[in-house]
């Protein structure tokens, strides 16, 4: 049994080695020269390529000339797709585009198309993706890699050289080579012209855009402009360049393809017409302007941080590049407040250490942290651990603790598109993508909804925007990029935005249990008394708690919370039982895996 054991480790480990060779190489790389097409849309001697003027580009041009930066917060999933499409069609010279998931849905096909637009038009259009989750369509990846000589796709850390995993694939890179597995690259980025960039949470999928009828996540981007946005370009040099950067058409599965014969050309595509709107503004100046620049930031002091690829394996290197400990540096600073928003709270050491100083430092600190609760992740084993250690949080670390509903009642304000996608998922229209929890909150006519944004302010003063999610893979196995900004105005806007998420409406609050006495005391109230479900269940020492309408929002620490409030359990929602077992379940017996979930 050993001897067959070690004999699929060797295996493994020299599958996940195998590379094309370079006869290989050498033949796949004919195929695409010979085949890819080359033909423009646009004269080489018409000036900017024929992209479309954009007020944006003159915006930060003219940033770069005086020394000046704007910045632009990107709450809406639709105007975030808004300005990526302007921004596409508005490319002169060079577009760069990272992210850690790109969909081939309804958001997915229309940006490839846009970038191929644009690459057909003379635009060097460079895409580079993680290999784990966007990689699912063959035939699609072939096809694109012979679209334009203009349009390069590489995919970073492919497992076994591979575009598609089959199942087999996912349990030999676990069981074979799992730190190499697990370093992903997290990074979301896009610079075009070297003036423009966008960065934040966001992925590439119709869940981020507002255009889901299932299920989608309430996310933040920010537009940058001026000269920072040089630092963000030359950020994706050492990706592109890196050795885990693989072109698709090198990879084992595209390769085959490729060689076996020449396939047919991309379809035309027509956009859905669910686009109409959308696209119907994009050349709209007074609207872009009405929307990007009359609403951005004028800022006298940010800084972009990247990870570099590779992560932690060069010792010399990290000690400089360490964003995780660029980000305690300005936590380090809090005197008032820290108000963070992420998808998961499953806090690394460094910093639970962070926060524990600054508690014994300043008792009276205002620690708030905005998340994800059962009904609203898409991560499970992720959310398992949160729950896991909210006793943590919440009693010794100090934190007010808010948990998203997956059907806020200021989603219609959150997501414009809110009506039209009530009527589109009546009429049957979905996304191609599953979502853990589909199926176990009380189905209604509305997509579900999932907190994604990365985002932190300290005392109102200074803001932080990015991939980071202040967990352990952010800190040690992910790369990731974001934006910090010393700026009083910005802050405190992009503090407000996190204030109304977590406002009784659209969070429930994190609390202890009420104690016997408590309850006993409460006796008397009457409302409290209809209101009270208190959670006696083993699902932990806290629960989640509804402000009782009429009553004033307090913080848990209140004297007078568990009169305002009552419990709803500690999975409100959340109506299939299985799914409240495993999160027990894998918080209870799989807490070993924590630092790389």
């Amino acid at each position: 049994m050993m001897t067959r054991l070690f004999g699929l480790l060797i295996f493994c480990a020299l599958l996940s080695a195998c590379s094309l060779s370079p006869y290989r190489v050498e033949q796949v790389n004919r195929v695409v020269e010979t085949s890819r097409q080359t033909s423009l849309s646009c004269m080489l001697d018409v000036p900017d390529r024929c992209s479309d003027g954009s007020a944006l580009i003159d915006l930060s041009e003219q940033d770069m000339r005086n020394g000046k930066h704007h910045l632009t917060l990107l709450e809406v999933g639709e105007d975030a797709l808004l300005i990526r499409v302007h921004l596409i069609r508005a490319a002169r010279e060079t577009i760069e585009l990272q992210n850690f998931i790109f969909r081939n849905d309804d958001s997915g096909e229309l940006l490839l198309n846009e970038l191929l637009t644009a690459a057909r038009r003379g635009v060097k259009v460079r895409l580079l993706l993680d290999q784990l989750f966007s990689g699912n369509d063959l035939d699609y990846l072939v096809k694109l890699t012979l679209a334009h000589a203009n349009f390069e796709i590489k995919f970073y850390n492919p497992s076994f050289n591979k575009a598609k995993m089959s199942k087999r694939d996912w349990i030999s890179a676990v069981a074979c080579c799992f730190r190499r597995f697990n370093q992903r690259m997290h990074n979301k980025l896009l610079v075009v012209d070297g003036l423009v960039g966008l960065m934040g949470g966001r992925n590439i999928a119709d869940r981020y855009f507002d255009f889901d009828t299932n299920y989608d996540f309430k996310d933040r981007d920010v537009a940058v402009f001026g000269n920072t946005v040089i630092g963000m370009q030359h950020s994706f040099e050492p990706f592109w360049t890196s050795p885990k950067s693989v072109p698709v058409q090198h990879l084992r599965d595209v390769a085959k393809q490729l060689l076996a014969g020449t396939p047919e050309d991309l379809p035309p595509y027509t956009p859905p017409a669910r686009f109409d709107a959308l696209l119907n503004g994009v050349e709209n100046q007074v609207l872009i302007r009405s929307k990007f620049i009359d609403p951005a930031f004028e800022v006298e002091r940010l800084e972009y941080f990247s990870d570099l690829p590779r992560k932690l394996s060069h010792p010399e290197e990290s000690q400089a590049q360490d964003i995780t400990r660029q980000l305690v540096g300005v936590l380090n600073s809090a005197q008032q407040s820290v108000v963070i928003q992420s998808p998961y709270m499953v806090l690394s050491g460094t910093v639970r250490k962070v926060f524990r100083d600054l508690r014994v430092d300043n008792p009276q600190i205002e620690l708030i942290f905005s998340t994800n609760s059962l009904a609203s992740t898409d991560a499970d084993t992720v959310y398992a651990n949160t729950h896991k250690h909210k006793v943590r949080y919440v009693k010794r670390l100090g934190f007010y603790m808010y948990e998203l509903k997956p059907f806020p009642v200021d989603a219609p304000e959150f997501f414009p598109r809110w009506s039209l996608l009530m009527q589109e998922k009546e009429q049957g229209i979905s996304s191609k993508s599953n979502v853990s929890g589909d199926d176990s909150t009380i189905p209604i006519p509305a997509p579900r909804v999932g907190l994604h944004s990365k985002s932190f302010v300290v005392d109102g003063k200074i803001a932080m925007i990015g991939s980071h999610n202040f967990d352990p893979r952010s800190e040690g196995f992910n790369t990731e990029n974001g934006i910090i900004v010393w700026d009083e105005a910005f802050a405190q806007k992009l503090e407000s935005l996190i204030r109304r998420d977590i406002e009784p409406q659209n969070s429930w609050v994190v609390a202890m249990k009420a104690s016997k006495e408590v309850q006993e005391s409460l006796a008397a109230d009457e409302h409290v008394r209809q209101k009270a479900k208190y959670d006696t269940r083993f699902y932990g020492a806290t629960s989640l708690f509804e402000l009782i309408p009429g009553r004033e929002p307090v913080p848990p620490d209140s004297p007078d919370f568990y009169r305002n409030y009552f419990s709803v359990g500690s999975f409100p929602e959340v109506v299939k039982t299985r799914r409240q077992i495993n999160i027990l379940f894998l918080g209870s017996f799989f807490g070993f895996l924590e630092p790389i979930l």
